[in-house]
Formats: structure tokens, sequence, C-alpha cells
């Protein structure tokens, strides 16, 4: 008789060991599927925070390069074909006084847009600039 007791005990050891194993290797399986997810979703947000940069940069570039040459020609528009992203400057007379009711003259607002597409739909982002600029 002792020996099928130790039998009987020894076999639902096994029995739960087995289980044991199961349980970690679903824990485990898991534990990876949700690194793997938080991994895309932080790669996602990278290439996002970069792109941004890159819109901001252009645009900064193109404030800083226009604002130099004749009011007549700061107008401009291009299409960047390695991102899709369409750039454009425009300039428009900016009305501002001077607290005593006379307007200041010669004053304009440069604008720099970035229009482009992600998963929001179309986005655009600006970026502007009031400059003096004497009239020739």
């Amino acid at each position: 008789m002792r020996k099928s007791q130790q039998g009987r005990v020894g076999g639902g050891t096994r029995g739960y060991a087995l289980l044991d194993v199961v349980l970690a290797v679903t824990l485990f399986a898991i534990t990876v599927t949700g690194l793997l997810r938080v991994m895309r979703g932080v790669g996602d947000t990278s290439a996002g925070f970069a792109r941004d940069r890159f819109v901001q940069q252009q645009l900064e570039g193109l404030l800083a390069e226009k604002r130099r040459l004749p009011v007549d020609a700061m107008a401009y528009e291009s299409v960047d074909p390695l991102t899709g992203i369409t750039f454009r400057t425009y300039v428009e007379p900016y009305q501002i006084d001077n607290g005593e009711g006379d307007e200041l003259a010669d004053l304009y607002k440069l604008t720099a847009e970035a229009t482009f597409l992600d998963d929001g739909g179309e986005q655009v982002e600006k970026a502007e600039l009031i400059i003096y600029h004497e009239d020739q």
C-alpha cells in the first residue's frame, strides 16, 4: 500500500509541474506581446516627432530665406519629392497702429505653410513672421 500512496503523491506533483510550465509560458507570451506593442508605439511616435521637426526646420528656413527678398518675390510653392509635403510662402500687408491712431507703414506678414497627409487626414503647419520692408 505504501507504494501506491507514493505513486499518487508523485503523479499529482508532476501534474502541477506541467500546469506551472504552461502558466509560465502563457505569462511570458503575454508579456512579450505587450512589450512589442509598446515598442511599436514608441517607433510610431518617434517617426511622427521626426517628421514634425523636419517640417519646423523647413518652415524656419523658408522664412529666413524669403524675408530678404523683395516683397513681390516672396511668394513660393514647392513639393518635397521624398516626403510629399507641400511648402508654400505668401506675404500680405500687416495693418497696425502705433497706439496713437497712426498706422505704421511698410509692415508685412510673411507666412510659410506646410501641408501633408498623416493618419488624421490633411494637416497644415504654419509659421508667421512680421517684417518691415520699405517699398521700393
